[in-house]
């Protein structure tokens, strides 16, 4: 019995080493996470806020032209947890909300495709 205790003690530390060891690779160094090939002047998130978030968050995005945009809730493993519907940008500043209530506590990036371009934003939901 004893020994059955000790191996699944020594399987928890090694499940959440691994899981931290996870999470420090994809939200360790901020700079190197939050990617954006949007600074083509064409389309530029400017603010994503309140981060973190309870409810929902807003993304201001500005675009020169006309252009569709899919944004996508990725969770700490890879995992595409919900992509919203495409929204057509029409040029200058919008504001977009997005809905996060269904969703569990934690850290998530936030991965925004316009015209085949990429921004990815971390975000953490209280």
């Amino acid at each position: 019995m004893y020994d059955k205790i000790e191996k699944f003690k020594t399987m928890t530390k090694t499940l959440l080493y691994l899981t931290f060891s996870m999470f420090l690779l994809l939200f360790g160094s901020a700079g190197a996470q939050e990617v954006s090939i949007l600074d083509k002047e064409d389309y530029q998130i400017e603010k994503i806020y309140p981060n973190p978030a309870t409810e929902f968050v807003f993304v201001d995005i500005l675009s020169k032209n006309y252009a569709v945009v899919q944004f996508e809730l990725i969770d700490i493993l890879g995992n595409t947890i919900k992509k919203w519907d495409k929204m057509e940008l029409t040029p200058g500043r919008q504001k977009i909300r997005l809905e996060l209530q269904r969703f569990k506590a934690g850290f998530y990036l936030l991965k925004a495709n316009m015209d085949g371009q990429v921004a990815i934003k971390r975000i953490r939901k209280l």
